[in-house]
């Protein structure tokens, strides 16, 4: 997850100071937590999608991997993430049919990267 993506497309910072990044990123680990999950959120300072605040990059070792961004740092969103990469887990190849999609999760996807093959 990007720490430093705009609070908004008009806004770097929110009301607490915090960029959109930092402020979904600690929505996501509450959301976790709620969760009873122990599901790790890898950080990184720029994805280099300044045009599309708050980016999320979904991935595991074995799936597909997908790009997201534009999401709203809202616990809201958090749950919609967590939601659908739930489904992506349960899919061998990580495609989760859209008709199974959160709907807060459509029109966020940016690219989808296929898993690097095994040596």
């Amino acid at each position: 997850m990007c720490t430093t993506c705009k609070f908004s497309a008009l806004e770097k910072l929110g009301p607490d100071g915090r960029t959109g990044g930092e402020t979904l990123i600690g929505h996501m680990r509450d959301a976790i937590a709620a969760r009873g999950s122990d599901l790790p959120i890898a950080t990184q300072a720029c994805l280099w999608n300044c045009k599309r605040h708050c980016s999320v990059v979904l991935r595991d070792e074995a799936r597909f991997t997908y790009f997201t961004g534009d999401h709203e740092p809202t616990r809201e969103q958090a749950e919609a993430i967590l939601d659908w990469f739930a489904l992506h887990g349960e899919s061998e190849s990580g495609e989760v049919s859209f008709r199974q999609w959160p709907d807060r999760m459509r029109g966020h996807f940016i690219a989808r990267i296929p898993a690097a093959p095994k040596p």
